[in-house]
């Protein structure tokens, strides 16, 4: 066998079966275009999500340090009120202490 029963030369293949390969190629081609286009629009919006991502990424860690802070903040203000507290009842144990002084001093001016 020669080979040459199984390959039929171009010019001898009928127009119809050239064209209709042509068109077949041409619809391949398109396919593969839109592939092509809707491969790189998805890069393109996962690069977008991916920035998105990262930027709520440092947003949550911005917001973490903050609650970190406010619950520092909220722990020295608890701290604060609680002093705050000690020394209002030390000022009036000493604002009594001061009116009995100056009551004993007043009594003992009265009787002499």
């Amino acid at each position: 066998m020669s080979g040459k029963k199984d390959k039929a030369p171009l010019e001898e293949t009928a127009p119809e079966a050239v064209s209709e390969l042509e068109q077949l190629l041409g619809t391949m081609e398109e396919k593969v275009a839109r592939l092509l286009s809707a491969a790189k629009e998805s890069a393109g919006e996962n690069a977008r999500l991916r920035a998105a991502l990262e930027e709520t990424a440092a947003e949550r860690d911005r917001l973490r340090a903050e609650l970190t802070d406010s619950r520092e903040g909220a722990v020295h203000v608890a701290e604060l009120n609680e002093k705050l507290s000690r020394l209002a009842t030390e000022r009036e144990d000493v604002r009594a202490r001061i009116e009995r002084l100056v009551k004993s001093l007043e009594e003992p001016a009265a009787i002499a």
